[in-house]
This record gives structure tokens, sequence and C-alpha cells, in this order.
């Protein structure tokens, strides 16, 4: 079991300033880009380079907080009253209320991509197919993958863990701990993975989209776009799939079948993308914040 910190200390969170969703938020070429949001326990937190994390009530206005380091978060979860954001040089920061933040390494130079929760167990992938698992985010155990190849995202749903990366990896476990390969039956990099009332969707370059009724078995489906995609949501009370992508792409589907190219409003990168408080929230390059009551339409 690893418990490896280096220089493990509470960080008071710095406020810095108002981002707003529309166009006229963000987009700044010095505003920082963020990579991954997610909504949990009534808030929105966002994470991305610099190890930038702002949070939100309403997803529309997000107090951006700067914690005095140099690296980068790549993606950010909520599981048993926890919020853990993890990503460069295997930087793990766990906050019970968005704004406390604590940080901790582990022992990996490699970058962590992906979050989850289930189970009992937190969950972390990323490059080169590391894995690691806790049971309360503090102490954490490496783990075989089974794959050397980078593991972009993981999701816990339909009473499992699934992984995806490049090259079409896809890995899955049932306790976060013991994990098995399983075939994709694609050589293209899959970036991010959801899950919906029955399905897992996955997406990743040149706008792949596949699907999977059980992690297990996956088959490619239509995408109307070509532009890269860097995340995937479900929204279970409007019953819709949301992808966002780069030059601002945002595709829409009601089963994870059949998609539908929507606008954006803005041609900037969109790298991830979450659903709360009745509202979509796509973030991404610049601090970009695009949101939708539906999906469909966008500002």
């Amino acid at each position: 079991m690893l418990n490896v910190r280096r220089g493990m200390k509470r960080f008071a969170l710095c406020l810095a300033l108002l981002l707003f969703a529309g166009a006229c938020g963000g987009g700044g070429d010095d505003d920082p880009n963020f990579f991954a949001v997610d909504f949990a326990n009534d808030a929105f937190v966002m994470v991305g380079g610099d190890y930038a994390i702002a949070n939100s009530a309403d997803g529309e206005v997000f107090l951006l907080q700067a914690i005095n380091c140099c690296g980068f978060l790549e993606t950010v979860a909520f599981g048993d009253g926890l919020w853990f954001t993890a990503g460069s040089d295997g930087v793990v920061l766990t906050s019970t209320d968005t704004a406390n933040w604590f940080v901790q390494f582990l022992n990996t130079g490699r970058t962590l991509r992906g979050a989850a929760y289930g189970k009992g167990t937190y969950v972390l992938v990323g490059e080169d197919g590391i894995a690691f698992s806790s049971s309360n985010a503090g102490a954490w155990a490496d783990e075989d993958s089974g794959t050397n190849d980078t593991l972009e995202d993981v999701v816990f749903g339909l009473d499992r863990f699934v992984a995806v990366g490049d090259d079409g990896a896809v890995v899955t476990s049932d306790d976060g701990r013991i994990w098995d390969i399983q075939s994709s039956g694609t050589s293209a990099d899959l970036l991010a993975v959801t899950r919906g009332v029955a399905r897992f969707v996955a997406v990743g370059r040149d706008g792949i989209v596949m699907s999977s009724l059980n992690g297990v078995d996956w088959q490619f489906e239509q995408s109307p776009v070509t532009d890269d995609l860097e995340d995937v949501t479900y929204a279970l009370s409007v019953g819709l799939f949301v992808a966002v992508g780069h030059h601002g792409a945002i595709i829409t589907s009601p089963d994870g079948l059949d998609w539908t190219e929507r606008d954006s409003g803005t041609s900037r990168k969109l790298y991830g993308v979450a659903f709360g408080q009745d509202l979509f929230v796509a973030v991404g390059e610049n601090a970009v914040i695009r949101n939708s009551g539906d999906g469909v339409e966008w500002f």
C-alpha cells in the first residue's frame, strides 16, 4: 500500500478572479486551460493548467482559485463526500468543501489522467497504463492495469470500472484493483468514457464514437464530426449524451447510438463537460465556458 507524500501540507487557496460562462467570459490568451469539470454535492468543480481549480454553485459564474505550484490537473471526480483531482507528476489533491485542498504526490512521475469512484474505492489511471486504488483517497495502492498504453479516462457504472486510452485500449475491473484487458476493435486513441442508463460511450481521436452494453464488447457509432472529442457525459434527467472536443465541437445523442452536431458558439478547444443543476457545462481552452439547458442551444 502506497502512502508516499512529498511536501504534504494544507494549501490555502488564493482567490484570483471570476470566470463567467458565455462569450464575454474566459477566452483570454492568458487565461488557463481547463481540462476537466464535474458536478456533485451541489457544486461544479473544474481543473486545469497551473494547478488551477475553480468552483461554482450555478455552473455560470466560477470562482478561480490558485495554488502556488507549477503543474497541471487533468481530471476531477467526487465520491463519498470527497472531491479528488489529479494530474502531472502524480499529484493528487482532495477536498471536502471545494475551497480547501490537501496535496500529495504518488510514487510516480507520470501524469494521472482519469479518476472515478465506486464500490467504496477511489481509482486513478494515467500514462503508460498506471493505475492506483484507495479506500480513503489518502493511502494509494499501485495496481497492474494489464496494459502499457496510456489510460486517458475511467468511469464507474453498471457495477464495474471501465478505463479507456491510447491505441484503443480498454480495461475493466470489478473492484478497481484487478483489471482485465478488453478488445475495443479500434487502434484509435479513446480519450474519454461515460455511462448512461444501460450503455457505456467512449469518444476520441478524429471524432470516433463507440458504445458498449457491458464495457467488454464494443461497437462503432456514426459520428457527425472529425474533430478530436475530449470528453463525454450523460444527463439522466434530460436523457442525453453530450460529447465535446476541438474547434468547439459538441455532439449529442439520446441513446449513444445516433449523434447530432450542435453549435457551441466557440472555436476554442473544449476539454471537459458535465451536467448538474439542470445545466450542461463545457470548459476548455483559455478558460472558455459554455452552458446549455438542453444540450442543443449553447451560450
